[in-house]
């Protein structure tokens, strides 16, 4: 009855991956979106691996969802709320994506409008939804994930760094508007990830300074902890690796 229960936005990527992993090992109920089931279930079942015999169980589920749609969102947090009693603890928004480079003047409103739905929309709806939750409960911890690039002037990646700038604020300002709620809402703000996507492109020497995925997702860990219970609103920069 007292285990906790978090929501991880693309938890089938590489990152969401190593967050979802890690929650598990912590004790945590996993529950991930998706509009893939099959690809869900290809990334979490390992029972059939190499390594079977340490096959342990872990609670990590998936129900579809499109997390741009807003009633789509409504009804995945419904529908966990419903399942768990209205429990919902954590929320890590790792879902996202980035486009290709384009100078502003040539930049259309459809590529507009799909980095801000990708980044910005998916986080806000998720974010308003458990927050709900979480007043009642009177507890809460959610984790985005901006960029490097809204932190600074980056050309040719307006509507990314537009989105992902919009990310951090929804932070801090839900964080302020619920201290009193015992909620707390970080970012985080990695440099370069070490993806294998990421690996197709970068040098030996480049890669080696990319922040590794299991090091961000003991962050996560430690900063939706009691470690870290006076942190609230916090920009962490990781543009290293650690």
């Amino acid at each position: 009855m007292n285990q906790k229960v978090a929501i991880v936005t693309g938890g089938t990527g590489a990152l969401g991956r190593a967050i979802t992993d890690k929650l598990s090992e912590d004790g945590i109920k996993i529950y991930i979106p998706t509009r893939d089931i099959e690809k869900f279930n290809k990334v979490y079942d390992r029972s059939q691996n190499a390594d079977a015999a340490e096959f342990n169980l872990k609670m990590i589920f998936s129900f579809n969802c499109d997390i741009t749609d807003e009633n789509s969102v409504f009804e995945f947090v419904s529908n966990i709320g419903a399942l768990e009693n209205g429990r919902i603890d954590y929320l890590i928004n790792a879902a996202g994506g980035i486009d290709k480079p384009v100078k502003t003047a040539e930049l259309t409103t459809g590529s507009f409008m799909n980095m801000l739905n990708l980044n910005f929309m998916s986080a806000f709806y998720f974010s308003r939804e458990v927050m709900k939750y979480m007043i009642k409960n009177n507890f809460g911890r959610i984790i985005s994930f901006g960029s490097k690039s809204s932190t600074e002037i980056t050309q040719n990646r307006f509507a990314y760094s537009y989105s992902k700038r919009g990310v951090t604020e929804l932070m801090n300002v839900l964080s302020e508007e619920n201290k009193n709620n015992n909620i707390r809402c970080n970012t985080i703000i990695p440099g370069i990830i070490d993806t294998s996507s990421n690996r197709e492109w970068g040098s030996d020497d480049e890669i080696k300074n990319w922040t590794k995925t299991h090091d961000i997702a003991e962050i996560v860990s430690d900063l939706i902890s009691d470690k870290f219970k006076s942190l609230r609103s916090a920009e962490l920069k990781l543009y290293n690796s650690i």
